[in-house]
């Protein structure tokens, strides 16, 4: 295990308080997730502070709009957070789920042609036969001001999804 996931799991055992091994969820540029030893919760230990705010933020919003799930997705109730830690405490979720926040921006992204043109070509390589789902969700939630721009699999899973299409095999 790389310094940066030792360091973020023991942050994320103290912030729960255990000392049990931590199963990692997953890991990214904006930091390290590990499910809790209830296995009903996990653990977000962010890296930066504007991933942290941005997060957070996200999450209150949502509460507030009362969205736990959009379109089919579920998504992470927010339990608790620290921000002295950048720790984040939120429900485990299962597919099909939309999650990681931390690269939310709240107002409309000013990106170049060329920029949204890979973000078009991206969505399209992670998830054809599926992208109208994919344009389906940053409307839904550009409409209440958060811009999601962080699709891939791993934040936006589609298995058990019940509007979901299979890949068309080649």
């Amino acid at each position: 295990m790389d310094s940066d996931a030792i360091k973020f799991a023991d942050i994320a055992q103290k912030y729960i308080g255990t000392g049990a091994p931590l199963a990692r969820l997953g890991w990214g540029i904006s930091g390290y997730v590990y499910l809790a030893p209830d296995l009903r919760t996990a653990v977000k230990v962010l890296k930066y502070s504007a991933g942290f705010q941005a997060e957070v933020r996200t999450y209150q919003l949502l509460r507030r709009l009362g969205m736990r799930q959009l379109l089919g997705f579920t998504i992470p109730r927010m339990l608790d957070y620290r921000e002295d830690i950048l720790a984040i405490q939120m429900d485990f979720v299962r597919s099909p789920y939309l999650l990681d926040f931390a690269g939310v921006q709240f107002k409309k992204p000013d990106f170049s042609g060329d920029v949204m043109a890979h973000w078009h070509q991206k969505i399209s390589e992670f998830f054809s036969p599926n992208e109208a789902m994919i344009y389906a969700v940053y409307a839904a939630l550009a409409r209440h001001g958060i811009y999601y721009m962080d699709f891939r699999p791993s934040n936006i899973n589609m298995t058990g999804h019940p509007e979901a299409k299979a890949p068309e095999k080649e």
